[in-house]
């Protein structure tokens, strides 16, 4: 891959940290659509589970517009996030580079705003980069780093509509909340009825007024149709702003919240999967740190059977989904941009799914459920049909892959690296290793077959062998038989952050 010097780097990335002052907005023209131009169509889901499309091996639902992508494209069978959360993971898909580089290390807008938003200007990140060289460039659906208008290759739009009022709006008008004033049911979704079973009505009354998280029990069929759902509606913008820019070079990037509580679908949705036949995996009997967590407590509340009616809705609201990805496929199709569009279809971070008995993400761990994610690419005429790629790869990877595909010369100094060599079969020194972090709480290091989990002060010390427990339901750490692999982990994770300027000095020395 091709690099930039140093001041070309500077122009192109107007570093705020590094200049004089701080970097003013660039507005810049459209350009006219290069014949041999590249189109990028960015489509993702919130807290998918890497297991959840038919493509990779969901045994509940069919997914075939999402598998559509993989099939004629590049199916990554170990691609994990940053962060088994939202901001961090979103900063590091744009900057390519870690969440301890760029900052965003809690969600934005969280409890208390500990956290700022990502400035455009504070690193290079794909969509400015793009927009600079006149692409157009189009947001729509969840962005959860700040107002999208702070970014000048983005003009604010709330989820749904323009405004944050504008969704609210329009379902007022096409379904009154009055129409259910007398409708039992104690939860509520965009203030309409939550139809729950009493499993799940059970722990709502134990959890709801007791958790900081206390509205993720809101679990069952809600009334509000399919065709006025907010995530129907991102659908519809999309396809507008393919239609509109269908004679230009564009990056338009559809991002839907399902399967993201609340878990909540309507029918024909929710009804899809029989709850009988859900297996839940794992051990229940978790390390004290996870036990602590809102998932666990909310999963011990609504017992197996509340459990498996998540599960249900989980998978109920991946098709509902698949079917609004299939819609933008159809689109493109009829556009005639199919073969010179490059889609990516991925998630920001993985959810539990009824593993060990946990509802959603919220527990202190690194489960493979959390963190690793589906990722799909497809290219027609430079990306084959049915390629595998079994490297680790991860969200850092994905500005410079991006970049690359479409002729752009990647920022030095990023963590991740074009998946381009890896996609075309190509030997190339790549990382036989998937990082990931929690704030200034975890580390993660995961190789073929083991995964070393670490807390500053080692108050977390976690070992898994993946190959024999892929559940990861018994922690070696104490192991004796297992000394010497908990040393060396120790010691390769210390050696990965180093490298990419992680701090270590909570995480002790090498000699574990």
């Amino acid at each position: 891959m091709n690099r930039i010097n140093r001041r070309e780097f500077f122009q192109a990335a107007s570093l705020s940290a590094l200049a004089a002052g701080p970097a003013r907005s660039v507005h810049c023209a459209v350009k006219p659509k290069r014949p041999d131009g590249l189109n990028v169509l960015f489509l993702m889901t919130d807290e998918q589970h890497y297991r959840s499309l038919s493509l990779t091996g969901n045994p509940y639902i069919e997914t075939p517009n999402m598998d559509r992508i993989g099939r004629e494209g590049v199916c990554f069978e170990n691609a994990t996030c940053v962060t088994p959360y939202c901001s961090p993971s979103r900063a590091s898909m744009i900057t390519g580079v870690y969440p301890h580089r760029h900052g965003i290390l809690l969600n934005v807008g969280g409890k208390g705003d500990r956290q700022a938003p990502l400035a455009q200007d504070a690193f290079p990140n794909t969509e400015t980069l793009l927009h600079r060289r006149g692409y157009a460039t189009a947001f729509r659906g969840k962005w959860h780093l700040g107002d999208l208008g702070d970014f000048d290759c983005y003009e604010s739009f709330e989820y749904g509509g323009k405004t944050r009022r504008d969704y609210q709006a329009f379902l007022d008008a096409h379904l009154p909340a009055e129409k259910f004033a007398n409708h039992p049911s104690p939860g509520k979704y965009r203030a309409r009825p939550v139809e729950m079973i009493p499993a799940i009505e059970k722990a709502y009354h134990a959890f709801m007024d007791k958790d900081p998280l206390g509205y993720i029990s809101i679990i069952g069929r809600t009334l509000i149709p399919p065709d006025l759902l907010p995530e129907t509606l991102v659908t519809n913008q999309v396809i507008e702003l393919l239609e509109k820019n269908a004679n230009k070079n564009f990056m338009i990037t559809a991002s839907w919240i399902p399967p993201h509580d609340l878990w909540v679908i309507p029918e024909p949705y929710y009804s899809l999967v029989d709850r009988k036949k859900i297996e839940l995996t794992g051990t229940t009997n978790l390390p004290p740190w996870d036990q602590r967590g809102a998932s666990k407590r909310l999963g011990d509340l609504a017992g197996p059977e509340g459990v498996r009616e998540y599960v249900a809705i989980y998978h109920g609201m991946v098709k509902y989904i698949d079917d609004q990805v299939g819609r933008v496929l159809k689109k493109l199709d009829e556009l005639g941009l199919t073969e010179s569009t490059l889609v990516i279809f991925t998630s920001d971070h993985g959810d539990m799914a009824g593993a060990h008995g946990c509802i959603g993400k919220s527990i202190a761990g690194c489960y493979d459920d959390l963190v690793r994610i589906p990722l799909l690419m497809r290219l027609p005429g430079r990306i084959q049909a049915g390629t595998r790629v079994r490297q680790p790869v991860s969200q850092i990877d994905f500005m410079p892959t991006i970049l690359d595909y479409a002729g752009v010369t990647a920022p030095e100094n990023i963590h991740g690296k074009s998946l381009r060599p890896l996609i075309e079969g190509r030997t190339v020194p790549w990382r036989d290793y998937a990082f990931c972090q929690r704030a200034n709480t975890l580390r993660m290091l995961r190789t073929d077959q083991y995964k070393y989990v670490v807390g500053p002060g080692r108050r977390i010390v976690a070992l898994y062998d993946l190959l024999k427990d892929p559940c990861e339901d018994r922690n070696l750490a104490d192991d004796p038989a297992h000394a010497a692999i908990l040393k060396a982990m120790h010691k390769r994770l210390l050696e990965v952050m180093e490298a990419d300027g992680d701090v270590t000095r909570d995480y002790g020395d090498s000699g574990i």
